[in-house]
């Protein structure tokens, strides 16, 4: 299933969350500038075509976050980590 690139941040971001090496989570809130820092890498990702995209009826832009968690999971969101 497709998504928007807003969606597949809030849950690369809740992923990002489950690592060691990330911050202990103290609520469920998110931090809406790292939010915004993880679409800016989803979209690099996609300029990159390290993931697809499908434009929609709209102009919004959807990926599939099977394409994205084997990739945070190898590490290509790591250096975000810091700002969580």
């Amino acid at each position: 299933m497709s998504m928007k690139i807003a969606t597949a941040a809030l849950r690369t971001y809740d992923l990002l969350k489950e690592s060691p090496r990330a911050t202990p989570r103290r609520s469920d809130a998110r931090d809406p500038v790292v939010l915004e820092v993880i679409q800016g890498r989803l979209r690099e990702l996609i300029i990159s075509y390290r993931i697809n995209s499908q434009i929609g009826q709209h102009g919004q832009t959807f990926i599939f976050f099977s394409e994205v968690e084997p990739l945070v999971r190898q590490g290509a969101f790591d250096d975000l980590l810091w700002l969580l």
